[in-house]
């Protein structure tokens, strides 16, 4: 809990004490993606699904076409393994503290990402288990204008989560982003 106090406050201070003149104060995302390569600590299984996820900022502009929005996400993966020959699940959700830096050119957007998890929780079979404070990711992406508050965008992330052992998944993202 002293850890999540700290990065709050931090991460707080820094938005609110720089200046808002980003083109939009606010955004909210929804994306959907594939876990191409993954990695389970003490296991040669490499675990590969789905990854759906929401997440928003509050943004400001650190120098003319620099933004900077830092908020909140979360996230739902389901990725299969093969543990003696019977096909499992993986489920996984994950909260925590995004942020984002992207380049404002006219159309395209590129941007890099990293996300800070304060509560994941993971489901294989019967065994269950809830970590906080254990798991980051970081990548990157570009947006692209579709309409002036509507963008689309395309994403690499590298998650790392700890629990008994830990996970590794790499993910290709696409999604839909609106600026207010």
């Amino acid at each position: 809990m002293k850890n999540f106090f700290k990065v709050s406050i931090i991460a707080l201070g820094f938005v609110f004490f720089v200046t808002t003149n980003s083109f939009a104060l606010v955004d909210a995302a929804v994306w959907g993606g594939y876990v191409f390569k993954g990695e389970l600590e003490d296991n040669n299984d490499d675990p590969k699904g789905g990854v759906y996820g929401i997440k928003g900022h509050y943004n400001t502009s650190l120098i003319p076409l620099l933004e900077l929005g830092v908020g909140a996400y979360y996230q739902y993966s389901k990725l299969k393994i093969d543990i003696t020959n019977s096909d499992e699940d993986i489920t996984r959700q994950t909260m925590g503290l995004d942020a984002n830096l992207i380049l404002g050119l006219p159309i395209i957007h590129p941007y890099v990402r990293g996300t800070y998890s304060f509560y994941d929780k993971m489901e294989v079979a019967d065994y269950s288990d809830t970590e906080k404070f254990k798991g980051y990711g970081f990548g990157a992406g570009v947006e692209f204008t579709v309409f002036p508050f509507l963008r689309i965008f395309g994403e690499y992330m590298y998650d790392y989560t700890e629990h008994d052992s830990y996970i590794k998944a790499q993910s290709i993202n696409l999604g839909l982003k609106v600026d207010i």
